[in-house]
């Protein structure tokens, strides 16, 4: 609704010293036009400024801020509970009766409607984004690793190489925490390797915040990072995979996002998954999740390992 992106367009210049029409009109998914013609409403009821010229956008004037808005409708009530159960609870970062706590705080400030709403939602709607048999795991290294990215510390840790082997002590700036499928990971600028690297956190030991602190690199984001350089450097690095499942699980398979991998149904209703991976191990236990329903095809070596280790197992039983 128009209401609601022009509430973005307010935000987004108070939380932001200068933006431009171009990536408002890609955050709002619109034209560049239509944000023109937001900024002819907005204008005579805020102190915006417009700069012209290749360094130029839209800013609010200097010293002025936005009052607070009390108001929030329905969809933002839902929206804040719903992700506050899964970031706050099911993942680990804030203690559940700090939720509960931050939660009546806000239900008292509502409209008494939206109020009774929130809680009855609460009250009827869980959140769990894990299976059922991969319980999420909490580092315990993570309260040390939230402080240390708040203070913009250097860190040193020693790191568990995926074949369990202790690797040499690593020095890392902290630059961010992503969740995906049940663990916890790292984004820190390695010192060894001069450049960012992703770390497991359930494969960190010995984590120690250094007093050291470090400047952040104004130019990196995590969130590009995360879903468009990461994916590219699993697909140019990493080993091959290719792994075949029946027409029985297809459809879940290709309804799944897979980052940089592709997907490619048979003739025969069966689907073929391809992709790039640095953990062999896990890839082992992906497949054999599957049963019959999936064959691993690539990498050859652990096809081979799989088949031995089936076969010791039927042994022994």
């Amino acid at each position: 609704m128009r209401a609601d992106r022009l509430l973005g367009i307010l935000l987004e210049l108070d939380r932001r010293k200068k933006v431009t029409a171009p990536e408002l009109a890609k955050a709002f998914e619109v034209n560049v036009r239509t944000i023109y013609r937001d900024f002819d409403d907005l204008t005579p009821f805020f102190p915006i400024v417009a700069e012209s010229g290749p360094e130029g956008g839209f800013t609010l004037m200097p010293g002025y801020k936005l009052p607070n808005i009390a108001f929030l409708s329905r969809k933002d009530v839902m929206a804040l509970h719903l992700m506050g159960s899964v970031a706050g609870q099911k993942l680990g970062l804030i203690p559940g009766k700090n939720f509960k706590g931050a939660y009546l705080k806000l239900y008292a400030h509502l409209n008494k409607m939206y109020s009774e709403e929130a809680h009855k939602l609460s009250d009827l709607i869980i959140i769990d984004v894990e299976p059922w048999n991969t319980p999420t795991k909490v580092p315990q290294v993570l309260a040390s690793l939230e402080n240390a990215l708040k203070n913009d510390l250097v860190i040193t840790f020693e790191y568990e190489k995926k074949g369990g082997e202790t690797a040499e002590k690593q020095e890392v700036a902290p630059y961010g925490l992503c969740f995906r499928s049940g663990f916890w990971y790292l984004i820190g600028f390695s010192h060894k390797r001069k450049d960012y690297r992703l770390f497991r956190t359930d494969r960190i030991s010995k984590l120690v915040p250094t007093t050291e602190k470090f400047q952040r690199d104004p130019k990196f984001n995590l969130e590009r990072f995360w879903n468009e350089k990461l994916p590219r450097q699993y697909l140019e690095k990493g080993f091959p995979v290719k792994i075949l499942f029946d027409k029985s699980v297809a459809n879940d398979i290709k309804s799944k996002k897979w980052g940089a991998g592709e997907t490619k149904m048979l003739p025969d209703g069966r689907l073929e998954l391809s992709f790039k991976t640095f953990d062999l191990r896990g890839l082992a236990s992906f497949v054999l999740s599957f049963g019959a329903k999936a064959e691993l095809l690539e990498p050859v070596s652990l096809r081979e390992r799989v088949k031995r280790g089936l076969q010791e197992a039927i042994e022994r039983y």
